[in-house]
């Protein structure tokens, strides 16, 4: 265990002579919670205003909008992409980790190091996801929670913090989809040759992951709290199970 955690705390300080990238992670959060929170207030005034809410109303379906189909629409949106954030960048940290040290010529160090491959990967995956987990446990949270006050979002509550569901997804399901994710980013950055590479296959995976994150973490909470704990469970087990492969795999390409 201390052998991948100074990996992870190795892999942590790479990150960390990075500045602007983590600027952008957080600023990324920044946006979204200020474009949703902005509109989610301006609703919530509106609703306060039942003359301006009927006004409101009259004017969107003139352009064919129904304002409870627009609002649930929107509180779906924002949960997903706040949701999605935190596997994406984990796998955007993660997929150049392991291509990283070799083209650094680190690599063969850290192979004849007292480490297996499986504790590589995983201090790997796990020095990848401080950073975003962090952001996401921050912005997320604090948002999500100071949005779910707002009385014109009282019937969508539960995608705001106000189910046990949530709290399953948010600290574990979100988690453990973006150790998946991240699990498949450090692999085929081991099995890639240059980061143009890595990063396509793994934007790839992302893109197809993400929308099927988002359905089950978001629009499942209304299925309760077992589903949450399946998915999370199932996330785990399948990072688990990548981080092993991708191990076998990359004995199998230092011993070639």
């Amino acid at each position: 265990m201390k052998r991948l955690l100074r990996i992870a705390r190795t892999e942590l300080l790479e990150h960390r002579r990075q500045p602007w990238m983590i600027f952008i992670l957080a600023a990324n959060y920044a946006l979204w919670g200020a474009v949703f929170g902005a509109m989610f207030l301006l609703l919530d005034h509106f609703a306060g205003r039942p003359e301006d809410l009927v006004v409101l109303k009259q004017r969107l379906s003139e352009v064919g909008v129904q304002y409870d189909t627009a609002l649930q629409l929107a509180t779906s949106t924002f949960g997903s992409l706040t949701f999605t954030n935190l596997p994406l960048f984990v796998a955007i940290m993660s997929g150049t980790s392991v291509l990283h040290d070799r083209e650094c010529g680190t690599m063969p160090f850290l192979m004849l190091a007292p480490v297996t491959r499986l504790q590589l990967l995983a201090g790997k995956l796990l020095g990848a996801m401080i950073i975003p987990l962090v952001f996401h446990v921050v912005f997320v949270g604090v948002t999500s929670l100071g949005l779910g006050r707002l009385a014109s979002l009282a019937p969508y509550a539960d995608k705001f913090g106000a189910s046990p569901a949530w709290w399953v997804a948010f600290l574990l399901g979100a988690p453990a989809s973006a150790a998946f994710v991240g699990a498949l980013g450090a692999v085929v950055s081991a099995l890639s040759r240059d980061v143009r590479t890595s990063m396509q296959y793994t934007s790839f995976l992302i893109g197809i992951l993400s929308l099927g994150f988002g359905a089950v973490l978001v629009d499942g909470l209304t299925r309760g709290l077992a589903l949450q704990v399946a998915f999370a469970s199932l996330c785990l087990v399948a990072a688990a199970l990548t981080l092993a492969v991708g191990a076998r795999l990359i004995s199998r390409d230092v011993t070639a």
